[in-house]
Parts: structure tokens; C-alpha cells; sequence
């Protein structure tokens, strides 16, 4: 367990690296559950093409879960990844994929996986939702590889794009 030093540390890095990227930690109107609806369609439909059964969450801005899918066949372990990428991209207010590159050893937030009661997850699968520069949710996806949870959860994004004036990139993890 980190001490509250240390936790304040995480937190102070954490805003400077989102400052840096011009992304605002304030959140703006979150997600409908029409629009989490939506975004899972997506995701749901992008798994089955794919052959990957998957665990969908869709988070609000504050990481707080407001859509759960579990797919048929999905792994067990996802039914507590998916909610986790999910809350972390809101979080953190980037992809999980990037969190994880920045949680390397020698990386500014190496450790942060031990923060938040083992909360933060470091590998791909969490995307951000932006409404305009805003961060109003979060996608999260498990049960295939990481590079499947990351193209499921992108294409999650593609096409409600236009409904929250984001471009996929913008969603995207880098």
C-alpha cells in the first residue's frame, strides 16, 4: 500500500502528463445510457465478427459503471478486466495501452498499478469517450488479446463518433 505522499505524487504527475497532452481533468456531461447502449452494439457486434467473446463495460466520466455485458462463452476473469480498463480510462482520461507504457519501469508513473486498491489497469482494452475535448466516459473490453480488446473497444467508438463530436482517433489509444 502506497503511502498518502506517495498517492499525492501519482496524482500531481498524473495532471501534469494530462496537461501536457491538453486534455482537461474537469468532466463535462457524462454519457447517456442511450449512448453506453450504443457503444456496446458496437463493441458487441465488432466481437462477434471477430469470433472473440467479450465483457463490455461502459463507464461514466467518474468511472462509475453504467452499462455491463457479458458475452456467452466470455473468460471469467474479463467480468472484473472490463469494468477495471473502463474506470481507468476514465480515470486517468487516456487509454489504458498508454497508461501501461508510462507504468514501465523508468516511466513517470511506474507503480501506479498499486494505486487505487489494485484498480488501475496498465494494458490495452480502456479507451476514453470524448464529447469535444471532454472526457464524459469510458469503454472497457476483455476476454480476447490485448490487440483484440483494443481494436473491439476502438471500433466500440467508430461511428457514435459523430453523436459526441469526437473523431475515433480522438478515443483512440496511442
Amino acid at each position: 500500500m502506497m503511502s498518502p505522499n506517495e498517492t499525492q505524487l501519482i496524482e500531481r504527475l498524473v495532471t501534469a502528463a494530462l496537461e501536457r497532452r491538453g486534455v482537461s481533468p474537469a468532466p463535462a456531461a457524462d454519457l447517456t445510457l442511450a449512448e453506453a447502449e450504443a457503444i456496446a452494439a458496437r463493441a458487441r457486434a465488432a466481437s462477434v465478427a471477430m469470433g472473440v467473446p467479450v465483457v463490455i463495460s461502459v463507464a461514466d466520466a467518474s468511472g462509475a459503471q453504467i452499462l455491463f455485458h457479458r458475452m456467452e462463452g466470455s473468460l471469467p476473469a474479463s467480468a472484473a478486466l472490463a469494468p477495471g480498463k473502463a474506470w481507468t480510462a476514465a480515470a486517468f482520461r487516456m487509454g489504458t495501452d498508454e497508461l501501461g507504457r508510462m507504468a514501465q519501469p523508468g516511466g513517470m508513473l511506474f507503480g501506479v498499478e498499486s494505486t487505487h486498491d489494485g484498480r488501475v489497469v496498465t494494458f490495452g482494452g480502456g479507451m476514453p469517450v470524448r464529447r469535444g475535448d471532454r472526457v464524459v466516459g469510458a469503454v472497457g473490453i476483455s476476454g480476447g488479446t490485448v490487440d483484440e480488446d483494443m481494436a473491439i473497444a476502438r471500433q466500440s467508438l467508430t461511428g457514435i463518433s459523430d453523436e459526441l463530436g469526437q473523431s475515433p482517433e480522438e478515443g483512440a489509444e496511442r
